[in-house]
């Protein structure tokens, strides 16, 4: 029984299983398919133009024959004719012209080489330049791997290219890398695919034979090597040219555009120092052509040659640039981001002059500043002069030189009002408008460039940060002075600017908002003793209650009270009124209602509003909650009711909310509710005009509305007699104290937007003279757009220009190396 079962066991042996060399063969042919390097198209001669100004691209892929891995690359000339195959292919013909041109015995890769127009191309592959081929495929040992130094595996490749070809039908020349990369040795073949095959075959010889020194043996070279059985021998064209190279460059400091030390900031928003540090030019080729000249025109022998370089019909200049060249700009930002990580905080030393108890005693005096009190002058004076007594002490270990500093502060903050700068050219106006940073003739774009001149040239982070102390004094200095700003732009801050151009927008706002009060405080002389105290609370005496003859309950000093309203039985003067409202007139007492003079909101930068946006999420959910967000929102609407009761003596909520909200008042609509008997004391203004319909909206009238709260706590004050809604002497100190407080890495953050600006504009110039960095210039621009609004340092990359960029493009682009992500 066991024998039987032994018997019918029996062992399958599987001869269908795949070698390595079979999937490396199959790997190779999978990618001639998805490269289409076998489809067939119309043959287009390249012309001189198209062979100087053709777009040489490669495609790659890692390919492994066992465990050695390759690289397969594809190297090639795309022009007008590739991106048109298709239209070129309709025009050619029909279906059978490409099948009789498929079967052609010549490829196009010999159509190339025949090709007059490939000898000697300026900037190409050295394939390409040997041999004349536009289109072909490279299998070279992968990264860190080794080389290809036997023979036997030489073939082997070649042999398994052969076959991947015959099979796609592809006609496209390959080679094989051999050796050590840096000798440039390749072995090749192209397959016409008709019976024709040509091997590309190469040799290095250490030194070169006296037989090949000349042009008359490698013309014998050349026929031996032709075998070429008619008799007699076709002609032969020969192309020459010497190659002259001056390697010996002269190494010397490179100019650049400022001189060091020049303390003028650069017009117009252009980096003060854009290119390479020294000359990027490290070889000068010069090469003297004879080109298509027939073999008996030539004698180039031992002992004589009609060679002359100075009577050659052509000559030519080719200039090599170094690749990676050390660039002024793309170093300068890279330096700059090191310092925004926090590199050189431990550099940073806080202002001197500044103890805790003098500074306790600087803001009680500029508190009692803020009051309305008639010696304003005398305080500004004794305040500002021990201020600035306690802020300028001079440091024994000054950077910059005291003179180059004067000029510098000078040509920033000059003392004579500059004329308005013009703005630099910007046709798409896409960088002012869409970047986070400023105007390039602003202020702050000057300063964050001179910042930077002052970090290149004057000692890094200490220089510049002994130029950025000298600027927060002259920016005190100003305020104290009541001096604007200059390039500067006045109102509020502009949230689409950059947070540090907000902060100096705000400080010239303080300074416009103090010279005005101080001009009107001149113009209306001190203030009467009467108006001061209108200003404060007031206390009458109680006095016992009598009652009228209805009833109604009458003090002895005449107030009268009805439906909860207190109304003072002496007259109120109209006060602050800026001009007549239309028609409209008072609800009671028919009076002309007018248009009080209000204070103007606090300008706020974003900081300012994300703070106070915080604040109000803190207080929490819930009925109090809301109420107090409430109120702390009212700050401005409680001005503007007393305003408008000054300006409208007899006037109601009503009245008010008809100039205020328009749309809160139902015009025409009747009243349901118990209106007011008394229509108020409207003084000599009063008149039979009849009294205009209407009631307010829904939301005004619903119980606990915010506004009528407001309405009853609020008295008649005129807004020159209100306590301040902004603060401008409380702000400024707060402003120069985040300015003076920053760090030096946080000082970077905030200059990061101006300096991508400048740097974007360097881009934009080199981006109109090359239009090939057109594509680049939109993607690193919008990824700009997004750094600059995140505020965030990793959104920031100083990159160089990638390798797909047009080597000339590269090499003449120094000047916007630097992009962003």
């Amino acid at each position: 029984m066991e024998d039987s079962e032994e018997q019918e066991i029996f062992e399958i042996i599987d001869f269908t299983t795949v070698s390595g060399w079979e999937r490396f063969v199959a790997r190779v042919e999978e990618i001639i398919h998805d490269w289409k390097c076998n489809e067939t198209r119309p043959y287009h001669p390249l012309t001189k133009d198209e062979v100087i100004d053709g777009n040489w691209q490669e495609v790659s892929e890692e390919i492994s024959f066992g465990d050695v891995r390759f690289l397969l690359t594809r190297h090639f000339l795309r022009h007008a004719a590739n991106d048109n195959g298709d239209e070129r292919r309709e025009e050619d013909g029909d279906d059978d012209q490409q099948q009789q041109q498929r079967k052609s015995l010549v490829s196009f890769a010999h159509l190339d080489m025949m090709n007059k127009e490939m000898d000697f191309p300026a900037r190409a592959h050295c394939l390409t330049r040997w041999f004349g081929i536009r289109d072909f495929v490279v299998l070279s040992p992968a990264p860190n791997a080794e080389a290809i130094i036997g023979e036997s595996r030489m073939k082997i490749l070649l042999s398994s290219f052969i076959i991947a070809l015959h099979n796609t039908q592809c006609r496209l020349p390959a080679f094989v890398q051999v050796v050590q990369h840096w000798r440039r040795l390749y072995a090749g073949v192209c397959d016409s695919g008709a019976g024709m095959r040509t091997h590309f075959e190469m040799v290095h010889l250490k030194n070169t034979p006296r037989q090949l020194n000349h042009l008359a043996g490698l013309i014998e070279v050349f026929k031996t090597k032709l075998m070429v059985p008619i008799s007699p021998a076709p002609p032969i064209l020969v192309s020459v040219r010497f190659t002259y190279v001056l390697r010996d460059w002269a190494m010397h400091e490179w100019p650049i555009e400022d001189e060091k030390g020049s303390a003028t900031p650069p017009p117009e928003g252009a980096w003060p120092c854009v290119g390479t540090v020294c000359d990027p030019i490290f070889e000068l080729h010069l090469a003297a052509t004879w080109p298509n000249l027939a073999e008996e025109m030539i004698v180039d022998n031992e002992t004589y040659s009609d060679l002359d370089p100075t009577q050659a019909p052509s000559w030519s200049v080719r200039v090599k640039i170094d690749e990676e060249p050390q660039l002024l700009l793309g170093d300068l930002l890279k330096e700059l981001l090191v310092v925004a990580a926090g590199k050189s905080d431990a550099m940073f030393v806080p202002p001197e002059g500044r103890d805790e108890g003098e500074g306790r005693d600087i803001q009680s005096a500029l508190q009692r500043l803020t009051e309305p009190v008639p010696s304003i002058s005398t305080l500004t004076s004794s305040v500002v002069s021990r201020a600035r007594r306690k802020l300028t002490r001079e440091s024994n270990n000054n950077v910059i030189p005291e003179l180059l500093l004067n000029a510098m502060l000078e040509d920033l903050l000059p003392d004579v009002d500059p004329p308005p700068a013009p703005e630099p050219p910007d046709e798409s106006g896409r960088l002012h408008d869409q970047l986070k940073s400023c105007s390039v003739s602003s202020l702050t774009h000057r300063a964050a460039l001179l910042l930077c001149e002052a970090y290149q040239q004057h000692g890094g982070v200490r220089g510049m940060l002994h130029l950025w102390q000298e600027i927060i004094l002259e920016l005190r200095y100003r305020w104290d002075n009541n001096i604007l700003l200059p390039w500067t732009e006045h109102g509020h801050p502009d949230l689409g600017a950059s947070l540090l151009h907000q902060k100096l927008q705000l400080l010239n706002c303080c300074i416009e908002r103090k010279r005005a009060r101080e001009n009107e405080a001149l113009v209306q002389g001190p203030v009467e003793e009467e108006e001061a105290s209108a200003s404060e609370d007031e206390f009458f005496e109680c006095e016992e209650t009598v009652s009228d003859e209805d009833g109604s309950p009458l003090t002895r000093k005449g107030s009268v009270r009805r439906n909860d309203v207190f109304r003072d039985s002496k007259p109120q003067h109209p006060d602050g009124r800026l001009k007549r409202l239309g028609d409209m007139r008072l609800l009671d007492t028919g009076a002309p209602l007018y248009v009080p003079i209000t204070q103007e909101p606090a300008p706020m930068t974003e900081d300012m509003l994300a703070e106070h946006e915080q604040s109000l999420v803190e207080l929490g959910h819930g009925e109090e909650a809301a109420k107090l967000r409430a109120q702390m929102q009212s700050a401005s609407l409680l001005s503007d009711m007393e305003a408008f009761k000054a300006a409208n003596p007899g006037c109601k909520l009503d009245d008010f909310v008809r100039w205020h909200s328009p749309r809160d008042w139902n015009e025409g609509d009747t009243h349901s509710d118990d209106e007011d008997d008394d229509g108020g004391n409207a003084g000599d203004e009063q008149t039979d005009q009849p009294k205009p319909r209407g009631r307010l909206s829904k939301r005004m009238r619903l119980p606990g509305n915010i506004w009528a709260e407001c309405w009853q706590s609020t008295k008649s004050v005129a807004a020159r007699k209100q306590r301040r809604l902004f603060d401008d002497t409380k702000e400024t100190e707060k402003t120069l104290q985040w300015l003076s407080s920053l760090r030096p890495s946080q000082l970077v953050l905030n200059l990061l937007p101006c300096l991508v600006h400048a740097a974007m504009q360097a881009f934009q110039v080199s981006e109109k003279c090359h239009p090939s960095l057109s594509l680049l210039y939109e993607q690193t621009f919008q990824r700009t757009v997004r750094a600059t609004r995140m505020q965030e340092l990793r959104h920031y990359e100083v990159r160089p220009l990638p390798r797909s960029v047009d080597p000339r493009v590269r090499r003449s682009s120094y000047r916007s190396s630097a992009s962003w992500r």
